[in-house]
């Protein structure tokens, strides 16, 4: 094999010239442009449907927390009025303690609170109706707390809605919908 050299001894150097570097560049600036508005756009919908089913994974955990622990366990859901974004809801031991009374889904001074979720920036829990009440939970049994089967509203800027449906089973059911009326 022969090797073919140059009269000055140097052969040809690896590198990048400036123009590769800058057309580089202006691809990378090109493709930032196009994609970073899609992103702010897609942002909104992808905190709601988070949101969204943080709170449906939640309602399983508790139905299985409140069969585990033997006892009834409230879910108090805190709304705003749209286009306020906000609200959340908390999680406690509806025992009764402090003198309140076992599976009324009021959370009273002694009840020990498990958690507590505020919604993201962007995100609004517009609606919670459990038979004319905005909480519900679980028994020792993993039935809704007082038979109260209802459902809870969330929505967001970009006309996204979820909504989680607490059935007479005590199962949650996660919908989707573009209007707030048509649920898929």
């Amino acid at each position: 094999m022969n090797i073919i050299r140059t009269q000055s001894g140097r052969g040809r150097q690896a590198g990048f010239t400036l123009l590769e570097v800058l057309i580089v560049v202006a691809i990378i600036g090109i493709a930032s442009a196009i994609a970073i508005p899609n992103i702010i756009g897609w942002l909104p919908n992808y905190r709601l449907k988070g949101a969204a089913r943080d709170l449906y994974s939640n309602m399983q955990k508790i139905r299985t927390e409140a069969v585990k622990r033997n006892t009834n366990i409230g879910i108090t859901f805190t709304t705003v009025v749209y286009p306020a974004t906000g609200g959340g809801y908390m999680v406690f031991i509806d025992d009764g303690k402090g003198g309140g009374t076992s599976g009324d889904g009021v959370k009273h001074a002694d009840e020990t609170m498990l958690f507590q979720v505020e919604m993201p920036p962007g995100c609004s829990l517009v609606r919670a109706s459990f038979q004319s009440t905005d909480t519900s939970g679980y028994n020792s049994r993993g039935l809704p707390l007082g038979g109260r089967v209802g459902s809870v509203d969330l929505r967001n800027n970009k006309s996204r809605w979820y909504q989680i449906n607490l059935s007479n089973a005590g199962y949650p059911k996660l919908k989707q919908s573009s209007n707030g009326s048509v649920w898929e």
